[in-house]
């Protein structure tokens, strides 16, 4: 499959000086072109950025209860005696 500019959908060939340095778009003026569509609004993230994006940090286990994120004693002690 063919690598397309993300905002121009021009053919882009990794192995082109010019497309290496502004990759995934194949120029500055693209590049700008869709940062200014981000400024403008035109662009939104589809849902509320406090939601988890990453599926492995929904696999991860909590810890137990009583005991701080951190490894240490419940209550937030420290681990001499």
């Amino acid at each position: 499959m063919a690598e397309q500019c993300r905002y121009c959908k021009r053919r882009l060939d990794r192995a082109d000086a010019q497309h290496a340095r502004y990759w995934p778009f194949c120029s500055e003026r693209c590049k700008m072109a869709e940062l200014g569509h981000w400024f403008e609004g035109r662009y939104v993230i589809g849902r509320p950025v406090d939601e988890v994006a990453d599926d492995a940090a929904l696999k991860a286990p909590a810890p137990p209860s009583g005991t701080s994120r951190r490894g240490g004693k419940p209550g937030g002690g420290s681990n001499s005696s």
